[in-house]
C-alpha cells in the first residue's frame, strides 16, 4: 500500500503529526508512507524511519499559484497513491489529493472542501491536536510520543559547540533553552522579559542557557556577548540539531510555538510553555506529563494530566494576556523545576 500524508501548515504542527505516521506505519507495516509538506519543515522529519520520502510543496515561494499547485499535482499522480491522510484543512491539500485520484482520503469535517472526502472525521476541540489526529485513523490506545530523529552528526556538532562553553553535563550543570520567537508575533511573550529572565539565571555560573531561534530572530535584543555561560544558537542550528540540542537540556522555556512541540519529543527536558489565558484549551501545549502551561501569574500544575480547576476558557484576545505574565512567574518556575531534577 502507498500512502500520502498531506500537511502543509507550520513547524510544529508537522512535529505533533509524528505520533500519526507512527501509528500508520504500526497499522500498515509493508506500506510506504510519504509526507508532503513545506520546505521548511523537512528537516523535523528527515531520519524519520517510518517515512518513505519527504515530498515538497513550496506553496508560498517557486510553487505559489496555479502552476506550482500543477507541478505538485503532476507528482502525486505519478506516485499512485491508494491511500491519503490530510490533517491539513483547507481545500487545497484535499484538492490535490482527488485530483490525483487517490481512491480513499480521509480528513476533518470541518476542513473546507471536506466535501470532496471519502471519510470525514470529526474535529474534536475537547481533544489535544495529537490525539484529533490520531482519530483520523481511528486510534484510541495508549498514549504515542512525539518523535523527532537526530543523526549522529547533529549530536556531535551540538556536543562541540557546548563543551566550547564549558558545558560537560556534569551532575551540578545544567542546561536551560530559551525559546523567545514564533511565526506569530501575537503569541511572544515580551523580549524584555526573556532578557530579565535569562540575566537572573546567568548569575549561577553552572546554569547554561541557550538561546534558540532561526536567523531572522537574532535581531531580537537577547545578547550577552561577555558571558559564556549564555550561549546564542539563533541561526546556527537547524531543526534536527535542535533536536540533539534538546535532548541534553534540562529545562525547555518557550512561547506556544514548535520548540515545546519538538521538546515533548524527548525525555529528558522539563518543558515550560508560555501561552497567556485559555489558549491550551484549543489543544495545542506540550505532548509530555514532565511541563507546565503558563496562563497567568498563579502557580498551578497545567498539563496533559492536569487541569486546573479554575483554567481559564478561550477568548479571541488570550494574548492580551500574554504580556501580563511576570517574570517572576516564569523565572520561579524555572528554578521551581531546577530543583526538582
Amino acid at each position: 500500500m502507498k500512502i500520502l500524508i498531506i500537511h502543509t501548515a507550520f513547524i510544529g504542527d508537522i512535529v505533533l503529526s509524528t505520533p500519526l505516521i507512527q501509528r500508520l506505519k504500526a497499522m500498515y507495516p509493508e506500506s510506504e508512507i510519504d509526507y508532503l509538506t513545506l520546505p521548511t519543515n523537512q528537516s523535523v522529519l528527515s531520519n524519520n524511519p517510518n517515512l518513505h520520502e519527504i515530498l515538497l510543496y513550496d506553496k508560498k515561494g517557486k510553487d505559489k499559484g496555479i502552476k506550482g499547485f500543477l507541478r505538485v499535482l503532476k507528482i502525486l499522480k505519478q506516485k499512485k497513491y491508494d491511500y491519503a491522510v490530510i490533517p491539513h484543512r483547507f481545500i487545497k491539500s484535499i484538492l490535490l489529493a482527488k485530483l490525483a485520484k487517490i481512491p480513499n482520503i480521509v480528513g476533518f469535517d470541518v476542513a473546507t472542501g471536506s466535501f470532496l472526502l471519502n471519510k470525514k472525521v470529526h474535529y474534536d476541540m475537547k481533544k489535544h491536536e495529537v490525539e484529533r489526529l490520531l482519530d483520523l485513523v481511528e486510534y484510541k490506545g495508549e498514549k504515542i510520543p512525539i518523535r523527532i530523529y537526530p543523526a549522529k552528526e547533529n549530536f556531535i556538532k551540538i556536543d562541540k559547540i557546548l563543551k566550547n562553553h564549558g558545558y560537560f553535563e556534569n551532575q551540578e550543570q545544567k542546561l536551560i533553552l530559551v525559546a523567545p520567537g514564533s511565526q506569530r508575533p501575537e503569541k511572544i511573550w515580551p523580549i524584555e522579559k526573556y532578557r530579565e529572565v535569562i540575566k537572573r539565571l546567568k548569575k549561577n555560573k553552572n546554569y547554561f542557557i541557550g538561546i534558540t531561534g532561526s536567523k531572522s530572530e537574532k535581531e531580537l535584543p537577547l545578547n550577552f556577548p561577555n558571558d559564556k555561560n549564555v550561549i546564542d544558537f539563533r541561526g546556527e542550528i537547524n531543526l534536527v540539531e535542535f533536536g540533539a540540542l534538546i535532548s541534553k537540556a534540562d529545562i525547555v522555556v518557550g512561547n506556544d510555538s514548535s520548540p515545546v512541540h519538538i521538546a515533548s519529543g524527548f525525555e529528558k527536558p522539563f518543558v515550560i510553555g508560555i501561552f497567556g489565558p485559555g489558549k491550551r484549551t484549543l489543544g495545542f501545549f506540550p505532548w509530555t506529563e514532565k511541563s507546565n502551561v503558563i496562563e497567568d501569574n498563579e502557580f498551578y500544575e497545567n498539563n496533559i494530566v492536569i487541569i486546573p480547576k479554575n483554567q481559564h476558557k478561550y477568548k479571541k484576545d488570550y494574548y492580551k494576556g500574554i504580556s501580563l505574565i511576570s517574570v517572576d512567574r516564569v523565572y520561579n518556575e524555572i528554578i521551581k523545576r531546577i530543583k526538582k531534577i
